[in-house]
């Protein structure tokens, strides 16, 4: 394709940006502004990093930067298990001691598990991903090594142990259990084994105990209680398999018959948090004609006072107990949440073959073999959405409680649509039910009903109906009360009144997000917690964090967050708590919206007082709390610095590194992040991140590759993802001599292509404005929805010199009446009322659904265009690549299309996310920096089987 060389694009673009911008949006701004501000004044200097000794990275670089993966504590917390995994290679499974930094490594490791006092470590290893791509069949892969390892934390001894699939420690920590990969794969059963481990800290020398074949196991929390489902052969008859629950007590080596053998299939082994209670379900087997058969269970239970369990007969009229919904203890072991299922109708017996003439042309017979979707205009849900949901849909459970004492079953619920929060509160919890507004979902999104439920009783109250399924309620401490959002304001249900009232009315701020701009109600910005005495609920406005009485009186605890645009959230350092105490000093975590920093603060809840213990010009995020430290695992990071795992004391003064994943990194060029804002034609001030690379030069000016969405300025401090994938990698394009601009986007409703255009351009002027950006060489990559804004913005001007479009739409007159084919949804809802912010239904209006697609001005592109799509695309149909290609193909535009056989809306396929990071350098390189263009871009190629 030479129509457009790079050289007489530049002269074009040149002439075009001084005689002024490139634009003719179809629609017109809402508000026109006669009085733009300036923008803020900011000096992007040249880079002081010496790179001499530094090279660009490469795809095979990218490829084996690392990132945590699988983290996990031990009871003390003073040791943590991770895993460092990259993009593509071996994993690796560490050890580290959070007080001393003390660090150990098993190569080809992940899946680490400690043992109580964190005295050993289990990991499971695979073989080198060498070996499993010399692997010519699955056969040849599944019969690679597969194994656990054994370490000991204090002195980094590792014990292997051959062809393991599943490990665990008891919960005393005194046991490995291991459970054998299985040698035959139709095997339904495998092999336990328990490890005795050294009470020293030493590796056992064959203390080893063989439980038997089993189908399934369990650990009790704590203590030393293992429970396993033992399958056998019935001695009189070798094809009737047995089953029969065990209970091994590790520490005196006793096992117990918990049930007698039976040929009924027993599952869900579930012990109660403190170890003294196991339930599990016992069942026929299902017919192997039809494996999705419910079949009725019996719900086993075994108290510790007691040497057997006992059945319990859980009948609901017209219902089954399901296995679909595993048993779940409450905390404090009184009560046990189960699932029902309708008892299924009678299945009609396929007929059988024809014996006789008048058989064979049985009307009945012949229609037993149709394959037939019925799509009714009333279906509650479209039948691609049943499809894509069918697998769930036959687990979900209409919910009841089980108390044990009592041996009482209430049924919480009569529609398997309802869904139970569950959480710890004793007396009440809560029911979303969306059924209702289902039809609603295919064009106005999601809605559902809140109701109150009693624990003891089943009394339900309705909290609510018909709020955004975004919005839930919260449940006093006690259950007596709940907090909802409705209407833009905070409302209290008192479940013992049934009376409704207002909180927070005195409060002169907004409690819905105030920078909405989708045609929907927009969602409250949240709940931080109920106090414990049930005085008052805290909740936040876009800055502050309020304390609403349950008097009518409100606080605002934070004061600041306000005036300097910064924004408080409280960190949940307990996530099973019910409540915040009063008097509590809490952990906050603050944003600020103009710079991009971050920060911890402690808020004192007795007397209201702020105290800054962290704030740098960097990211911070908690990762979790130490309370048997009285500290924090936090991470920072910055475009330069990977977000590694750090140890911090309660307040923040000392802290100390914990993980190091990429020291690789000091070889390679890399950039530096700066801010900068900008004003719209309308008045809107916007901002975004300039990345320049090191050895910047201020008196150069640079080829810019423009990657955005919506509002991206917030990664001013964010790492990049060190990834091939369908993303352009920053660092990566930095060492290629780019500069890369993140910019944000105000989308107007009605309009949201030339809402981009409107974006897009006054941030490039003041890229050129201030001598960063060459403009005759800046590019434009967006995906999915900037992918859209990409295929619009290149209709409107001709400012870029080459643009990548990943998974377009490109028509939404034709997107509009499609299926999102991964959730089975109707897309009419993202143009009506989301993220596509047209407003109205195409039957109302069809003017904006022409005036916002690309398609129907192709022939006003003068952009070279790359469109990238999987035939297998989820969210957007592949077909809107196809026609934006042939249009621009009829036009004799500049355009290739990069197809991707069976991927989905994202490449998944190594190999093809690598073909389409090189093939989108090749082509930004041509287009910007006037290398010559690749072949597939001059020449096309030829159609290939893949078979």
């Amino acid at each position: 394709m030479n129509r457009n060389q790079p050289s007489m694009r530049r002269l074009a673009l040149c002439f075009a940006l001084a005689v002024g911008t490139f634009a003719c949006s179809q629609l017109p701004a809402s508000v026109t502004s006669t009085v733009i501000s300036s923008p803020s004044p900011v000096v992007i200097p040249s880079s002081k990093v010496v790179t001499d000794a530094l090279r660009p990275l490469t795809f095979s670089d990218v490829m084996q930067f690392r990132e945590i993966k699988e983290r996990s504590l031990s009871g003390n917390q003073q040791l943590m298990v991770y895993t460092a995994e990259p993009d593509y290679g071996d994993s690796t499974g560490y050890l580290v001691n959070v007080l001393t930094g003390q660090q150990f490594s098993v190569p080809y490791a992940d899946r680490g598990l400690l043992n109580a006092d964190g005295s050993f470590a289990l990991f499971r290893q695979r073989s080198p991903l060498l070996l499993r791509e010399q692997a010519t069949d699955k056969a040849g892969r599944d019969a690679l090594a597969h194994d656990a390892v054994l370490l000991n934390t204090a002195t980094g001894e590792q014990q292997l142990f051959r062809a393991i699939d599943r490990f665990a420690f008891s919960g005393d920590g005194s046991q490995a259990l291991l459970l054998a990969r299985k040698a035959d794969s139709k095997d339904k059963t495998q092999l336990l084994t328990a490890v005795q481990l050294s009470a020293v800290g030493r590796i056992a020398q064959g203390t080893q105990t063989e439980l038997g074949q089993v189908t399934e196991f369990a650990v009790a929390g704590q203590g030393s209680l293992v429970a396993y489902v033992h399958a056998f052969s019935d001695k009189d008859d070798d094809s009737l398999q047995l089953q029969q629950v065990m209970l091994w007590d590790a520490a005196f080596d006793r096992r117990f018959e918990l049930s007698p053998p039976s040929a009924a299939l027993n599952q869900q082994l579930t012990f109660s948090a403190d170890g003294q209670q196991l339930v599990f379900f016992a069942g026929n087997r299902p017919d192997d004609d039809n494996k999705e058969t419910e079949i009725a269970q019996q719900l086993w239970h075994w108290p510790a006072e007691l040497n057997k369990a006992a059945p319990h007969a859980l009948e609901r009229e017209g219902w089954l107990l399901s296995v679909q919904q595993a048993p779940r203890f409450s905390d404090d072991g009184q009560r046990v949440f189960v699932g029902f299922r309708p008892e299924p109708a009678v299945v009609t017996e396929p007929s059988a073959k024809p014996e006789t003439e008048a058989d064979l042309f049985a009307t009945e017979r012949l229609l037993a073999d149709r394959r037939l979707q019925v799509w009714h205009g009333q279906d509650d849900r479209i039948n691609p959405q049943q499809k894509a949901e069918y697998q769930q849909a036959l687990k979900r459970t209409a919910p009841a409680v089980f108390w044990l004492d009592e041996e009482k079953l209430v049924p919480l619920g009569d529609d398997v649509e309802d869904r139970l929060q569950l959480s710890e509160h004793s007396e009440a919890l809560l029911i979303s039910n969306g059924r209702p507004y289902l039809l609603d979902m295919t064009w106005d999104g999601r809605f559902h009903d809140v109701w109150h439920v009693n624990l003891r009783t089943g009394e339900r109250q309705q909290v609510f109906a018909r709020n955004r399924s975004i919005e839930r309620a919260h449940l006093s401490p006690s259950g007596r009360y709940a907090l909802y959002q409705q209407a833009g304001q905070w409302q209290l249900f008192d479940s013992k009144t049934g009376e409704r009232r207002i909180l927070g009315a005195d409060a002169n701020v907004s409690w819905l997000d105030e920078t909405h701009d989708r045609p929907e109600p927009a969602a409250s910005y949240g709940v931080a917690g109920w106090l414990a005495d049930e005085t008052a609920v805290l909740v936040y406005d876009r800055f502050d964090i309020w304390q609403l009485s349950l008097d009518g009186s409100s606080t605002n605890l934070t004061r600041i967050g306000r005036d300097n645009r910064q924004r408080f959230r409280l960190e949940r350092t307990d996530p099973k708590a019910l409540a915040i105490e009063p008097d509590a000093d809490v952990l906050l975590s603050r944003f600020d919206e103009e710079d991009k920093s971050y920060g911890f603060y402690q808020l004192s809840l007795s007397n209201q007082t702020l105290k800054q213990l962290l704030a740098d010009s960097k990211r911070f995020d908690l990762v979790e709390a130490l309370p048997e430290l009285g500290g924090y695992l936090y991470t920072e990071q910055s475009f330069r610095q990977f977000p590694n795992i750090w140890y911090a004391t309660a307040d923040f003064s000392k802290r100390r590194q914990l993980t190091d994943l990429n020291p690789q990194q000091a070889q390679f060029l890399w950039g530096d992040s700066h801010l900068i804002d900008w004003y719209t034609e309308d008045g809107e001030r916007l901002q975004g991140v300039v990345i320049t690379p090191d050895g910047y030069d201020v008196n150069r000016r640079y080829p810019v590759l423009v990657y955005y969405y919506e509002q991206f300025s917030q990664r001013l401090h964010h790492y990049n993802q060190m990834k091939v994938n369908h993303r352009p990698n920053f660092p990566f394009y930095l060492g290629q001599d780019y500069v890369v601009f993140l910019p944000d986007v105000r989308f107007r409703e009605g309009a949201p292509g030339p809402s981009a255009t409107e974006s897009l351009l006054p941030g490039i002027d003041r890229l050129i404005e201030l001598g960063i950006a060459d403009p005759a060489a800046i590019g434009l990559h967006g995906h999915s929805w900037s992918g859209y804004q990409t295929a619009f913005v290149v209709t409107e001007t001709d400012r870029f010199a080459a643009a990548v479009a990943g998974a377009p739409v490109s028509n939404m007159t034709s997107a509009y009446s499609g299926i999102r084919w991964q959730t089975g949804l109707a897309r009419l809802f993202q143009y009506e009322t989301g993220q596509s912010r047209l407003g109205v239904s195409m039957f109302e209006n069809l003017e904006p659904y022409l005036k916002n697609s690309p398609v129907f001005f192709a022939d006003r592109i003068h952009t070279p265009l790359l469109i990238q799509f999987g035939d297998k695309d989820g969210a957007v149909p592949w077909e809107q690549g196809i026609e934006l290609y042939l249009a621009m193909r009829r036009l004799s535009k500049d355009v290739v299309m990069l197809h991707y056989e069976g991927e989905g809306h994202h490449l998944q396929r190594f190999a093809n996310k690598l073909d389409y990071s090189i093939k989108m350098l090749e082509f930004f390189n041509h287009y910007l920096k006037g290398e010559p263009a690749p072949d597939w871009w001059q020449q096309g190629m030829p159609y290939q089987s893949y078979d």
